[in-house]
């Protein structure tokens, strides 16, 4: 299929071309050699013309005054293609009045020369999540000024239209067309068929365009209900209409439907973790009838409210395994509930570009109840809460959770934020993109949770946090005190907010925020901790020596797998699927497709959010590990693969070194080549892992490990060393009886022969479990190793032959 779209592209090449030729080397051609041009080589006399119009006009005088319409023609074609030429190379467009038609003309041929010779990988795509559908309720009020945010636009092709066409009118510049395909490659379109071409586009097709920020006034903007679940974030949640819950607890606490489901799908999972671990009690001892660990009423009250929700709609409450389905959710939130107005409508806030600042007795109590919102949301890297010491104890986080990073200081806590800040203005700018949902939405595997950064007031968060708010980079900060940069709120005792600052917004007097006391939060936040997937220990060998490798991440494929970073001194705990996509990745160095990768991991199953989701946790693992942000695993227009220059493998510099031995310029050379390979001989590929592709690519890295092995131990001069290689090769190939004959006739060489005798007897040890009888050669070496030759039949004492 490629070969044929690459053909359709070089035929298109050569008609643009062709047409091109024709028009400006064909037609002066043949206008000079057929015509001329009707201009006398001097002033004519009264005689002359008088005779020129009373004779009949000659065939010759016709073509010549019918040729000066065409030579004029062709001049204009010319100059608008000189035009378009500049400003293709320019990047601009340039208007020439009178030459509209002939520049259209001109810019379509070399659009389609630019589009089908410019380099394009023709799988270029972006998985598209439909973005989350927000419900406003007709009484929506103002709550914050919402920060910029993209705003899909789309064209419908019309007929004659291109991409560089499109991209001209639409984007400013023809050169841009690269952005309209790889927004639209792939995609199936209303009549049926797919895009997979660049130069094939039908009247009628709808492309996306680049997203544009969409700004806002400083004005407020108008908050709307909850999203409705999507199908990758399964969310049996009570109706839109009920958004803030009171739960029944000493404290008195209300909080959003959302944290109310989240702590009841965190209990379920933690009482799923408790069960698996469970060993039943052996015969000899007693069985008896133990309750469970008690439920903090906090967690309790939430259950019955959730159950409640769905009573009152007369359904049934959503089963165990419906609330941990819950938990595999990967989409970002892009806002969090905050309270309800005075006349009951919800108040959400926006987290990119969030600036808020809460001050007043019942501010930290608020505070509490947002960040609790947004940890249950933060499972799979989706949120990132990031805090110092002083204040997450004054609010009173004290336990770890996923999405949680506490630092020492608020200086500490600032630069963790500024790093995230320049660690996505630069993939902004290497994507592309305008928006970090834009990122998220081409590539949801992609670790880009939303960001909330949560601190007191101070000279350093004054001075340097207003300029780290970037909404496009998806960050946002809750100040726990007076906010100059920002809107800020007196929140009184009782939770609502009394008056705005002048320039506030006047929706918020009155408003009812959330709350929960820090004694509620605690418990709610150890119950999300006990939901978390207690790490088996295990016995992990220990890095010896200075780090060799090239690069900061190293992984082991050959023999047991094993992933190393540098500066740490055991290997990092990847196991289960996150450890068979990296082996899946070594085996397809320049890349694979998300099809392939599911087909392999989740044989039979339709690819779904669980692909995002683990490459998220992979990445996640290996970037925080290694300190390397961003394109540990990068994704090249829906081609993932593992950037070589940040991660290594010992398969991959096992076949570089076979490849040096391949080219070898002399044997020196040769036995370099083979001995660096050597060294990375650490068995079967993948031990231990028994997925089917696993196996099919096991035996030939086997073997040519071995024939590393044997090739080296023919090489070398040490006789020691040539039976070690031998020795190395015989385990991993037990079956192979040529290496067990060259191994005892080395060894009866060196005049080893009890060694050369054990290795008989481990080979018919071997032939024997097989239920097989050695080869003939086989034959003759074991019996010169087992010493069976000597035992050559004597004659008995006391008689003669014959």
């Amino acid at each position: 299929m490629r070969a044929l779209m690459m053909l359709g592209r070089g035929l298109r090449v050569l008609g643009a071309g062709a047409v091109l030729v024709a028009i400006e080397g064909g037609v002066p051609y043949m206008l000079v050699r057929f015509a001329w041009i009707p201009l006398p080589s001097k002033v004519p006399s009264w005689a002359e013309i008088e005779r020129l119009l009373v004779n009949p006009i000659s065939d010759e005088l016709l073509l010549g005054v019918l040729a000066v319409p065409l030579w004029l023609l062709w001049a204009a074609f010319s100059v608008a293609l000189a035009v378009e030429i500049a400003g293709l190379a320019r990047g601009i467009e340039i208007h020439v009045p009178l030459l509209g038609p002939l520049q259209s003309m001109a810019a379509g041929l070399l659009g389609s020369m630019a589009i089908a010779v410019l380099p394009i990988d023709l799988r270029a795509a972006s998985v598209p999540i439909p973005p989350v559908v927000v419900e406003q309720a007709a009484h929506a009020r103002a709550v914050l000024p919402v920060a910029d945010e993209p705003r899909e636009r789309v064209h419908v092709v019309r007929p004659g239209e291109s991409l560089w066409k499109i991209a001209g009118k639409r984007l400013g510049s023809g050169t841009k067309w690269r952005k309209l395909w790889q927004l639209n490659a792939h995609h199936r379109q209303v009549d049926g068929q797919q895009f997979t071409d660049p130069d094939l586009i039908q009247p009628g097709w709808r492309l996306r365009l680049p997203a544009v920020l969409r700004k806002s006034p400083p004005t407020p903007a108008v908050v709307a209900e909850p999203p409705k679940p999507t199908a990758e974030r399964a969310q049996p949640a009570a109706p839109s209409a009920t958004v803030l819950v009171t739960i029944d607890v000493p404290s008195g606490g209300v909080v959003a439907m959302s944290a109310i489901a989240g702590m009841c799908a965190a209990h379920a999972l933690a009482r799923f973790h408790r069960r698996r671990r469970r060993v039943p009690p052996a015969a000899t001892e007693d069985i008896t009838i133990t309750p469970g660990p008690e439920t903090p009423p906090v967690i309790e009250a939430a259950r019955r409210a959730f159950r409640e929700s769905f009573h009152e709609r007369d359904e049934t409450p959503p089963s165990d395994l419906d609330l941990i389905r819950m938990t595999s959710a990967i989409e970002v939130p892009d806002t969090v509930v905050i309270g309800a107005s005075a006349d009951g409508s919800p108040l959400r806030l926006p987290l990119s570009g969030l600036a808020l600042g809460l001050t007043g007795p019942g501010a930290d109590d608020v505070v509490r109840a947002v960040l609790l919102d947004l940890l249950h949301q933060a499972g799979n890297l989706r949120v990132e809460v990031v805090t110092c010491t002083a204040d997450a104890t004054r609010i009173g986080m004290t336990h770890a959770v996923p999405g949680l990073t506490i630092l020492g200081s608020p200086v500490a806590a600032l630069d963790r934020f500024e790093e995230i800040r320049f660690t996505r203005r630069r993939v902004l700018a290497e994507r592309d993109a305008e928006h970090v949902a834009e990122l998220r939405r081409s590539d949801p595997g992609e670790v880009l949770p939303a960001v909330v950064l949560v601190l007191t007031p101070g000279d350093d968060v004054t001075s340097r946090l207003p300029v780290l708010l970037e909404a496009r980079c998806g960050l946002g900060a809750l100040v726990l005190g007076e906010w100059p940069a920002g809107a800020a709120y007196r929140v009184e005792a009782d939770h609502r907010v009394a008056a705005v600052p002048g320039d506030g917004i006047k929706s918020f007097i009155g408003a009812s925020l959330i709350r929960l006391s820090s004694g509620d939060l605690a418990d709610a936040l150890r119950n999300l901790g006990d939901a978390q997937e207690e790490e088996p220990a295990t016995h992990s060998e220990v890095a010896s020596g200075e780090w060799t490798h090239s690069t900061p991440v190293w992984v082991r494929v050959l023999g047991r797998p094993a992933v190393w970073v540098k500066g740490h001194d055991r290997p990092l705990r990847v196991r289960g699927l996150k450890l068979s996509l990296l082996l899946y990745l070594a085996l397809h160095p320049q890349g694979a497709a998300k099809e392939a990768i599911c087909e392999a991991l989740w044989s039979g199953k339709p690819p779904g959010h669980e692909f995002h989701s683990l490459l998220r946790h992979l990445r996640g693992v290996l970037e925080s590990a290694s300190g390397q942000n961003g394109f540990v695993l990068a994704m090249d227009n829906e081609t993932y693969r593992v950037d070589s220059g940040k991660v290594g493998y010992d398969l991959w510099e096992f076949q570089q070194a076979v490849r040096d031995a391949r080219t070898a310029p002399d044997v020196p050379a040769r036995i370099r080549a083979l001995e660096r390979a050597a060294e990375l001989c650490g068995g079967e590929l993948g031990s231990g892992l028994t997925e089917e592709w696993i196996l099919e690519e096991q035996y030939p890295l086997t073997l040519a490990q071995v024939d590393v092995l044997t090739q080296l131990a023919e090489l070398v001069d040490d006789p020691e060393r040539k039976v070690e290689l031998l020795d190395q090769a015989r385990r991993l190939d037990p079956d192979t009886e040529e290496i067990w004959c060259r191994m005892m006739r080395l060894q009866l060489s060196l005049g080893l022969r009890d060694r050369a005798r054990h290795t008989g007897q481990l080979l018919t040890a071997h032939l024997r479990t097989l239920q097989a009888e050695p080869l003939p050669a086989t034959a003759e070496v074991l019996a010169a190793a087992l010493g069976l030759r000597a035992r050559s039949k004597k004659p008995e004492r006391g008689r003669t032959s014959g």
